[in-house]
Parts: structure tokens; sequence; C-alpha cells
């Protein structure tokens, strides 16, 4: 804030509200106004002339009136969380004059800033007996632990309680929210349900009968998302968020995602809204499983299964990636482009997925040029070698690497040691 000259005084006002051992510091600062003119001297009419009616004012001189709270505490009907503010004033002549909470901190006092307004909260507004002379601001406390900030100058005085706000209760829910995210291969999955309990009672094929569409959970429709496009049971589905529902069976289960449309329960469930409908098994458990469980289980790079666990019943829901689709693309162009190129990788990834060896071997040579010490890569064209058929190749490979990590030292030395005795074991 730039500097500028201040023309009255300043003061701050403090007040501490809660009980000793949690305790809420409460300060105002403000510049003080006299109605004299600094100038000329003369008397001025502040209420409806110098601080004119239905219009924001600082609410003070100079910088902008500050409100600082150690806590949250209530100003009138607003809770204010913890924090620094600037507090100005709308008056009014006949109607409900109001304090302005706002966020824009830091300011000169004019001109003021309505568009950061945290709360504006009614004043009352009171006729004083004696004028007073200076624009002068005070918390007085109640015993009731509360206080009232008052506002006085020239024969007006406007207040606004303050108080402490009420003590939060959370109660347990009866069906506690899960979220899961999990990476598969490229693609983030996330899901957000609702996770009942049994509690003594018959869930599937009773509380939740047979035959009809079930939110999946419990509370709002369970939402499912895919960063990428993914296979559900084999069917396709694009990128997005959807809401699971299901139709439990006692032999075979029907899946359906429809896109998300922030429904409660499955009581507005429409099926021309379904995206995809498929089947599936559901597999008996030997022990019983008291909270309804959503898991992402068998994670492999292109792979993974859905499951759907409660009671006795698993409903494994298989999903699929297309990682070599979306990934090699992207590989053609990174080894296009200029700069550091990832040879290695590009190599590893084509090997772990069955994809031209050629290449694969290519990339790992010249990664290896690039380090011709690096025992890890040489491993790496080992596997590729051995993928390929070439057993002497592979051995000369595998001898080369296990040599380079025996003269080196760290925890790698000890891990490459293994793997390619492994290796080298696999090929004679």
């Amino acid at each position: 804030m730039a500097q500028q000259t201040r023309i009255s005084p300043h003061e701050s006002i403090y007040s501490m509200f809660g009980d000793r051992s949690d305790r809420n510091l409460v300060t105002i600062i403000y510049g003080r106004p006299y109605t004299k003119d600094h100038k000329t001297g003369e008397m001025r009419k502040i209420w409806g002339g110098l601080v004119p009616w239905n219009k924001a004012d600082r609410l003070g001189a100079d910088e902008a009136t500050t409100l600082i709270v150690q806590k949250p505490i209530m100003v009138g009907s607003a809770l204010v969380p913890a924090g620094a503010y600037t507090l100005y004033t709308i008056p009014s002549e006949t109607g409900p004059s109001k304090l302005a909470i706002s966020t824009n901190f830091g300011k000169w006092g004019v001109p003021v800033d309505e568009s950061h307004d945290l709360a504006r909260v009614e004043m009352k507004k009171e006729a004083l007996e004696k004028p007073v002379d200076q624009l002068t601001m005070a918390i007085e406390k109640d015993k009731t632990g509360g206080g009232v900030l008052k506002i006085m100058w020239e024969n007006t005085q406007f207040s606004v309680e303050l108080k402490e706000p009420a003590p939060q209760v959370e109660f347990p829910q009866a069906s506690p929210t899960e979220s899961i995210k999990q990476r598969v291969g490229v693609t983030d999955i996330g899901i957000v349900y609702s996770r009942p309990s049994a509690k003594g009672r018959v869930m599937l094929g009773g509380n939740n009968p047979y035959g009809q569409v079930w939110r999946t959970g419990a509370n709002s429709a369970t939402r499912l998302s895919f960063s990428t496009a993914v296979t559900v049971q084999g069917s396709h589905v694009d990128a997005g968020t959807y809401e699971l529902f299901t139709i439990p069976a006692k032999d075979e289960w029907t899946v359906i995602l429809q896109k998300a449309g922030n429904q409660w329960g499955a009581y507005a469930y429409d099926p021309k809204n379904d995206v995809l409908r498929v089947t599936v098994k559901p597999v008996a458990l030997a022990d019983p499983v008291e909270t309804f469980t959503i898991d992402i289980n068998d994670i492999h790079s292109e792979s993974a299964t859905l499951d759907l666990i409660w009671e006795k019943t698993l409903v494994p829901v298989k999903l699929g990636f297309d990682v070599v689709g979306i990934l090699s693309p992207k590989i053609d162009a990174a080894l296009a482009a200029p700069g550091n190129k990832p040879y290695a990788q590009a190599a590893l990834f084509y090997l772990d997925h069955n994809l031209d060896l050629d290449k694969a071997l290519g990339w790992i040579d010249t990664a290896i040029a690039e380090q011709p010490d690096a025992f890890y890569l040489i491993y790496q064209k080992a596997r590729i070698l051995a993928a390929k058929g070439d057993k002497p190749g592979a051995l000369a490979a595998a001898k080369q690497s296990l040599e380079l990590a025996s003269k080196s030292s760290g925890p790698a030395k000890e891990e490459y040691t293994r793997l390619n005795e492994a290796l080298i074991a696999g090929l004679q």
C-alpha cells in the first residue's frame, strides 16, 4: 500500500471471548476522525452529511478499519472465520443499517471495494443522550460471555452483537463415505461411495431386494471416474465420471453406468440414461463381510478388477485399459522431439508389452551408449535378447551386467547381482 499521510489519530481496541482454556482475542484498529473539520475547524454534519446515508463508508479515517480474530466468531448473524478483515458500514436513516466484513484487507480506506464482502449484518441504530465529538468504537462484554460492538459518533450509536459460535457436533455417519484413488497403467480411477453395514440384517436379497436397481452403496449414488477410455466387462466406456448402479441377483448381477447426475439413491434412476449395462457372475465367499466394500484388485498395466463385496458375495467386474494405444504415439513423439529421450523406458515398455523387440533392442543400445557402465541397463538388454530367443547374446549381456554390478556399491549391487544370477541360471 502506498504510504499516505494520516490525518486522524488511530486506536486499537481489544476484547477476549471464550474461557481461559480457549480464548479468542478480537482486535479492531481504526482511525478516529473528529466532528470538526481539521482544516477549517468548522463543525460538520456527520450522518447524512460527511457520511451519506445508504452508501458504503470506510468507517473511520485513513487506512481501512481492521478486524482481527484469532478464532471464528459470530458477528451478528454471520460466522467470521479466524483471520484479518476490513470493516465498513452502509448506514441508513430509515432502513436497516449494515456492517460489512470484507476480505479486501490491507488497503487505504477509500474507495470502498464492495466486491470482496464476506458478509453484511444488520446493526441496531440508537440516538445518544450526549453527542460524541470523535468517532469512537468499543466492545462491551455481557454476562453470557458475548459482547456488543458499539460505533458512536455525533448523536448516533450503531451496535452489533459479537459471540462465540455454537459448538459444532459431528455425529457418526450410519454409512460413512469412502474415497478411492487408484492408478492402473496410465489411467486414474476414482470412486466415491457410502459404506452401509449389515448390522444383523440380510442385505443382498433382503434389505436390497434381488431384481431391483440398487445405488451400490448408501446415500448418494456411487460415483466412478476414469481419466481415459476403458472397457468394463469388455464393453467400451469413454473417459468421464459416472454413477454406478447394480441389479443384484442370486446367480447374475447387472452392472450399470450412467453419466453423473448427482442422484440421491436410485429413486430417480431412469434406464434411458444408461451408458452401459453388463452382466457379471457373483462369487460366493466363505466368510461374511460386514461392511459393503468396493476395491480395485488384480492390477496390471492393462487390466484390473473392480470388486463389489458384501456379506458372502463378491462381484468381480473386469476393467481393461488400452495402454499400448495411448502410449505408443506418445513414445514416438517423445523420441522424435529434441532434448533428452526416454530410450530405456521405451525399450522396457515394448519388452513388457510384447511389441517390436528389434526397436526395443535399438533403444536400449542407445541408452547404454550414453551410460556404458550402467549395469542396470545392460541387464535390461539381456532380458530383451532373451525374449528375442538370442540366448548367447543374453548370457553375454547378463554376465557383463553381473561383473559391472560386482564393482559397484550401494543397494543396487546386491539387487542386480541377484537378478543377473537368476537370469543366467534360467538361460543355461
